[in-house]
Parts: C-alpha cells; sequence; structure tokens
C-alpha cells in the first residue's frame, strides 16, 4: 500500500575487467567515457560538488568521479576504506566484486594493473592502507 515509503535496496556491484572494457552488472563502460554514460550503467549521482573539477558521487556504491569535461572523463574512483576523510570519499564503501580474469581482485594487494587501454590503479600512498582502486584510461597504452 505504501511502497512510495519503502527504502530502496541498493544492488550489489560486479565490475568485471578485460583488456579494453569494463562491465558494470553486465553493462560495458569504456574510457575515456562521458556523464550520461555513467547515469546509464551506475545510476543516478547522490552528490554532486562543483570545485575546480566538477564530482559526482554514488554514495551507496562507493564511487567517486571527478572532472573537467563531461564528455571526456578518464576514470571512475571506487573506496573501500573509510579511513580517506576528504569530501571526496563516499558515505558508504564498495562492497561489490571486482573481477580480472575470472578472479577476485577486490581484497588484494596491487599497485597498477594495465590491461590495454584500461588500466585498475590503487588510491593511496604505497606504504599505506590502500582506500580503493581507480579505474579508467591506461595513459601508458600505446596503439601498435
Amino acid at each position: 500500500m505504501f511502497h512510495f515509503l519503502k527504502k530502496k535496496k541498493v544492488k550489489s556491484l560486479t565490475i568485471e575487467c578485460d583488456t579494453d572494457l569494463i562491465l558494470i552488472n553486465g553493462k560495458p563502460l569504456t574510457f575515456p567515457t562521458n556523464h550520461s554514460s555513467l547515469i546509464e550503467v551506475l545510476g543516478k549521482p547522490s552528490r554532486v560538488l562543483k570545485k575546480s573539477n566538477d564530482c559526482i558521487i554514488w554514495d551507496s556504491h562507493g564511487i567517486f568521479c571527478g572532472y573537467t569535461d563531461e564528455d571526456h572523463i578518464l576514470s571512475i574512483n571506487i573506496y573501500q576504506n573509510k579511513k580517506d576523510r576528504s569530501e571526496y570519499n563516499t558515505k558508504q564503501q564498495f562492497k561489490g566484486k571486482l573481477i580480472l580474469n575470472n578472479e577476485n581482485i577486490t581484497n588484494k594487494e596491487f599497485g597498477k594493473i594495465s590491461l590495454g587501454k584500461v588500466a585498475i590503479h590503487r588510491l593511496g600512498r604505497e606504504n599505506d592502507m590502500r582506500f580503493g582502486f581507480s579505474i579508467g584510461v591506461n595513459r601508458s597504452y600505446k596503439e601498435l
């Protein structure tokens, strides 16, 4: 009867990484990407910050994205640790899965994994605990 009062359950995300493509819950995302593609894959963001770079945040997914051009977004950040207390950290932490070659790598340490046109980077300094990871353009990729 009062369905509008029910809290929407947040669907857990599964991020699958391939050489040049990311799948988020089965939906493809290539980098660079754009604002509307991110909303199509992740849904409506919970917060927007207007700073020197624009920022969109999906608090329920643990995902942050900063950009200067909404048609040329280079990466998204996925937070797994609340020790980063900046306003850019998400209210909820990423509870989903990060999969590379059928292996869950969410809770393992890594520095940078170059896949091809796409790379996964750790968030946080090497000697500190990892805050999460960033997925986006591999700047060292060279077309053959």
